[in-house]
């Protein structure tokens, strides 16, 4: 009698022990096909996603971003369904994995703020490459945009590079957002010239100028706009093309210049008269 007990506690034992394995491979394979499944279709998502946003024309190094952030984020939820229908305790993984990430958010928080704002530069276009643009105190064409940094090409040949939080936590100047552009020139006339023939020989000087451009909305135009203790300001303002800006307003400045030198017009020095009153 006794050792039949023993043998039925055996056969017992050994259900158990089957009865858990049988369990175990189940909850086992469930999770391999959660974990294949969902990570076919999350690539299927992915691809569906990339194409929506080419298809919208927005920038390939953005789309390959968030084609990236979007795999890693749906393959951390399929890990995590995975391992639940193992039995492990999704709490304490979601935890973990949230533990980490705070602590690689906070060591690469300036990295994650230039990859933020190059998604802006991407997403909302303030520049492309070509444009000259003026930013925190910089100046140049920018030859190259990138998740973290911007380049630019200075006149000095210099090449600038600016973390994209910098950029754009500045003001921008685009000077290539519109193809013209206004040149300003401020010139001093003695008080005793011909106002008409002063202003008539300075705006001579742009409209006559082979790189200035002239439509409806845009003419070169010449103010009287300051009466100054020594001579009387004429403002000119011209437009050219946006690559003709610099020689432009080099050759504008010297043909003012000459203009005024052949109608006999004087720039006068800066001067001031002083009366001695003697005291007898």
């Amino acid at each position: 009698m006794d050792l039949d007990i023993q043998q039925f506690s055996s056969i017992s034992g050994w259900g158990r022990l089957f009865d858990i394995g049988v369990a175990f491979g189940t909850n086992l394979v469930a999770a391999l096909a959660i974990f294949l499944i969902g990570k076919w279709i999350a690539a299927r998502l992915v691809i569906l996603m990339k194409g929506t946003l080419i298809r919208a024309k927005v920038d390939k190094t953005l789309v390959s971003f968030l084609g990236n952030v979007a795999n890693i984020g749906l393959l951390i939820l399929i890990i995590i369904a995975a391992l639940g229908r193992l039995g492990i305790p999704t709490t304490s993984v979601t935890a973990l994995i949230g533990g980490a990430g705070l602590a690689v958010a906070l060591s690469l928080k300036d990295q994650l703020s230039n990859f933020a704002a190059g998604a802006l530069i991407i997403l909302f276009r303030p520049f492309k490459v070509g444009d000259f643009i003026r930013v925190n105190g910089f100046e140049g064409t920018v030859s190259e945009i990138k998740m973290v940094q911007t380049a630019l090409s200075t006149p000095d040949n210099e090449e600038v590079i600016l973390p994209n939080s910098v950029v754009m936590s500045n003001s921008i100047v685009n000077r290539s957002s519109n193809p013209l552009c206004r040149v300003q020139v401020v010139v001093g006339v003695d008080y005793a010239c011909d106002l008409k023939a002063a202003k008539a020989a300075v705006l001579k000087a742009a409209t006559e100028h082979p790189l200035c451009v002239q439509t409806k909305d845009r003419q070169a135009m010449a103010y009287i706009t300051n009466l100054g203790d020594s001579a009387i300001e004429i403002t000119l303002w011209a437009w050219t093309n946006e690559a003709d800006l610099g020689a432009f307003r080099f050759g504008l400045n010297e043909q003012v210049v000459e203009n005024l030198r052949a109608a006999h017009i004087n720039i006068p020095f800066p001067q001031r008269d002083v009366h001695i009153i003697s005291q007898v």
